[in-house]
């Protein structure tokens, strides 16, 4: 056989190994990614009484080892809420049912169900609107 030859098959005897390598580390970052990522699932809109602006009340769950939280922001008429992109004003821990009500376009009020609730966030302001508790 020739030394060409030769040469051609070592390159493909090791190839393969290479790509399968590949292969395997390239699956196994996307198992990672998807065991650690956070499901967003929103739950409610509530508009102002313009519709300028949206209180969005989302749940997040991240799987057994952090626990489940209830969400909410505020989105202008025309952007497009993202999770990783919008910033909360109100985080609590798991599944709570928000009430919102607007005072005005700059004034909100925030409730929850009679319950513990454990609070992560609870910001006063956010997007130009104020926000009291109940």
């Amino acid at each position: 056989m020739s030394r060409r030859r030769w040469i051609g098959i070592a390159v493909a005897v090791l190839a393969v190994p290479v790509a399968a390598g590949f292969v395997c580390v390239v699956l196994i970052d996307n198992i990672m990614d998807e065991f650690g990522a956070c499901r967003v699932v929103r739950q409610r809109s509530f508009a102002s009484p313009s519709g300028s602006k949206l209180v969005v009340v989302v749940w997040k769950e991240c799987g057994a080892t952090v626990p489940d939280s209830t969400q909410a922001s505020i989105v202008a008429r025309g952007r497009t809420f993202s999770p990783e992109n919008t910033p909360t004003f109100l985080s609590v821990r798991e599944h709570q049912d928000v009430l919102v009500a607007w005072s005005s376009e700059q004034a909100v009020r925030i409730g929850f169900i009679p319950g513990t609730v454990q609070i992560y966030k609870r910001e006063r302001s956010a997007g130009g609107v104020t926000i009291n508790y109940d």
